[in-house]
């Protein structure tokens, strides 16, 4: 016979425990991260499993009148929660492992049907006792079925391993050992629950709670500083792609002959070069968005520098009706000199206008880059190796930082335009 109060006192500090956790991840609730909701789901299920335990061993074997009735609903509730354990964890795996839309759904609607039926057997037992029954003396008896309820705790977590292998290369080496304890111990605690009638399953539920919490830490620790890494990466990366060494060659090239016919404009030329590195230089350390006024001085600069270079073979219109937002840096100045570098400078007669518009609708601001250059079929992939990848850059982090969206629109022979959309509401970023 097992020592009761010894379940008792498991119990209250394993719920103890499960509670910090459950409150630890409400204090750091992350909406967008639909883990975070199902981990809490967990929690407060496993806390009900575990306080059940408290009066239904609280009242086992004691003739008093109302005692059947907290020990028959403790392990009604008990048991009820068992069906909603597995299965949201399943739910809690599809998305950790980040699984389609359409993958999730048929989990979902599997895992419904499942706790569907679990739970029908659940109200069943009450009037069959086919599971489990409460004796007239107030004790816990083991029906003939009873294996059978517990087997179907097993078979979601069989799932679950099977998730595990399938989509193995989405989990990080660090995170098999928490995902995998998780799914053991509570079968370790229904396999001693079957041999020895001691009730240790939700216990062992816990305790692997607590590995893949601490688990969950340990990575997202290390994914933390892998992003970390990628993002001072980027920066660098943004300021080098920038940085063109054709621009700066030709720049330079301007300069130089500036200096023999007009010493003046030479010497606004120079400080014009300069406060161009300068701004793309200073990008590398910048983690939030910008005023729009701002990226749109660095675009002028960077004009200023080409209209040098092309005379009135470059027009530059600018239609700005509203500054009053913010935005990522240098992602306005890369589709200028998209738009002069692939479109205008590639047209036979080489003469082309640049327009540069920005204005505010209800909802969001649209700023548009367009030019009259050769234009290209957006149905085709470009086949110009690196040349893209630029533009992939600043989509990516307009969407990144601002919530932002851009489309390119193109017709052969007459031009494109590029429009870029930042809502109103841009997300929280992390300036840390």
């Amino acid at each position: 016979m097992y020592n009761i109060q010894a379940i008792m006192i498991m119990s209250c500090a394993c719920s103890l425990y499960t509670l910090i956790l459950f409150l630890y991840t409400l204090f750091k609730f992350d909406r967008h991260d639909r883990s975070d909701y199902y981990f809490s789901i967990l929690c407060i299920i496993i806390i009900v499993e575990l306080m059940c335990n408290i009066p239904f061993f609280g009242c086992i074997g004691l003739a008093k009148p109302w005692y059947p009735y907290v020990m028959k609903g403790a392990s009604f509730l008990q048991f009820f929660a068992g069906g909603l354990l597995t299965p949201a964890y399943t739910n809690y795996l599809a998305v950790y492992l980040k699984l389609d839309k359409k993958k999730l759904h048929t989990i979902r609607i599997a895992m419904l049907e499942f706790s569907a039926l679990y739970e029908a057997l659940a109200l069943l037992n009450l009037r069959f006792g086919f599971f489990y029954s409460i004796s007239e003396a107030n004790e816990y008896v083991i029906g003939n079925y009873w294996p059978i309820a517990q087997a179907l705790c097993i078979l979601p977590a069989l799932y679950d391993i099977s998730l595990l292998i399938r989509f193995r290369n989405r989990i990080y080496k660090s995170a098999w050992t928490g995902t995998i304890i998780y799914l053991v111990l509570p079968m370790i605690g229904v396999a001693i629950h079957l041999k020895t009638t001691v009730p240790v399953t939700f216990v062992f539920a816990s305790v692997g709670l607590y590995v893949l919490f601490f688990n969950i830490k340990s990575e997202q620790s290390l994914l933390l500083q892998k992003q970390q890494k990628e993002l001072a990466e980027s920066r660098i990366s943004i300021m080098l792609s920038q940085i063109q060494p054709h621009f700066m060659y030709n720049s330079l090239t301007t300069i130089a002959v500036l200096c023999e016919k007009n010493p003046a404009e030479a010497k606004r030329a120079t400080l014009s070069f300069s406060r161009y590195l300068r701004k793309n230089i200073d990008s590398v350390n910048k983690r939030m968005p910008v005023p729009f006024s701002s990226e749109l001085e660095h675009v002028s600069t960077y004009l200023d520098l080409e209209k040098l270079r092309f005379g009135d073979r470059l027009n530059v219109v600018m239609d700005i009706q509203s500054t009053d937002f913010l935005i990522p840096p240098l992602t306005i100045q890369p589709l200028a000199e998209n738009a002069v570098k692939h479109g205008i400078c590639n047209k036979v007669s080489g003469v082309g206008t640049l327009t540069i518009s920005s204005y505010e609708k209800p909802d969001a601001y649209e700023i548009k880059i367009s030019d009259d250059g050769v234009g290209f079929d957006a149905d085709q992939v470009p086949n110009d190796g690196k040349e893209h990848i630029g533009m992939e850059n600043v989509r990516d982090r307009l969407k990144a930082m601002s919530n932002a969206t851009m489309k390119i629109e193109s017709v052969v022979g007459v031009g494109t335009v590029v429009t870029v959309t930042v809502p109103k509401k841009a997300p929280e970023i992390n300036a840390g």
